[in-house]
């Protein structure tokens, strides 16, 4: 809301609102008030409104009959303030919870906002970057992935069938070894995989399932292929046919991204905002602590249904 606006709520509302109860401590410090110009009612229009009705409507002139039409406009809407008031129309809640909103909104810009100002323009020291840098360390570095193909074959704890499987995932390592495929570990385990694996995501891709970790990802399945990579030593290399609970796996090691450690040069402008992010939500918690302490609240009746 607009300054003139806000001006328009404090005179219609404030006037109705001082006389509603007894004085607490906290009104005790009103200043004193400027000697009106122009009274209408409880509402009173002094030097102070006329200067800031003149810098807002009428570009700051002062001449005697700017002066006179300002006073004049000023007056009106007193006159209408004033039947608003005697219409009860500041009794009425949505007229009540736009006055607090706009006066807590006043409050906070006048207290808090400033400080906001100040710490958004102050830069974060690079001691402090650097230590941010280090405290935070892991969340700027990335593990190692491998890339990994896998031949994947279900018995069920079938005897007859584990045999079986273990014959045909070892003929399957023979070929991925010893044929042109070995110098090729781009291609995985190429067309060895539509016979060779029941892992339908993968089958018809040369047995490739990607990137992974060396902690894999949330089911078994994934983790039992990724220890079983990362035990390997060099892109390329087939491991042995390896039983597990999840199946009969023969992994193959394709590629391998190494860890990285995002430099601070790269990670400053992130360390920063999350700094002042920080920063922001302290003041923001002192400025409600202290709210708190100067004006505690009571319920005095429980809300209605």
């Amino acid at each position: 809301m607009n300054t003139r606006t806000l001006r328009v709520f404090l005179t219609l509302i404030v006037p109705a609102l001082a006389a509603c109860g007894p004085k607490t401590k906290t009104e005790t410090r009103t200043p004193e008030k400027p000697s009106a110009l122009v009274t209408v009612g409880s509402i009173s229009i002094d030097q102070q409104d006329l200067d800031h009705h003149l810098q807002e409507k009428h570009g700051g002139r002062s001449d005697e009959q700017t002066r006179r039409i300002a006073l004049e406009e000023l007056t009106l809407r007193a006159q209408q303030n004033q039947a608003a008031l005697d219409a009860d129309l500041d009794k009425d809640p949505a007229v009540r919870a736009e006055m607090a909103r706009v006066l807590a909104t006043q409050y906070r810009e006048k207290l808090l906002a400033p400080q906001l100002r100040e710490l958004a323009s102050q830069p974060i020291t690079e001691a402090r970057l650097r230590e941010l840098y280090q405290e935070n360390e892991p969340r700027f570095r990335s593990n190692e992935k491998r890339q990994i193909a896998v031949l994947w074959l279900n018995p069920n704890n079938d005897a007859e069938r584990t045999a079986q499987y273990l014959e045909k995932l070892n003929y399957a390592r023979t070929w991925a070894t010893t044929a042109d495929l070995k110098d090729q570990p781009g291609q995985g385990f190429s067309v060895l995989s539509v016979d060779h694996s029941e892992h339908q995501a993968s089958r018809y891709k040369g047995g490739i399932v990607g990137w992974l970790e060396s902690t894999g990802s949330m089911d078994q399945w994934t983790k039992a292929v990724a220890e079983i990579a990362f035990s390997l030593t060099e892109p390329g290399e087939v491991s042995q046919v390896i039983s597990r609970p999840e199946g009969m796996f023969l992994v193959r090691y394709m590629d391998r991204k190494p860890a990285i450690l995002r430099p601070l040069e790269s990670v400053t402008r992130e360390l920063e905002q999350s700094e002042k992010q920080r920063l922001r939500q302290e003041l923001e918690a002192g400025f409600r602590r202290t709210l708190d302490e100067k004006y505690p609240s009571q319920r005095t009746n429980p809300p209605q249904p």
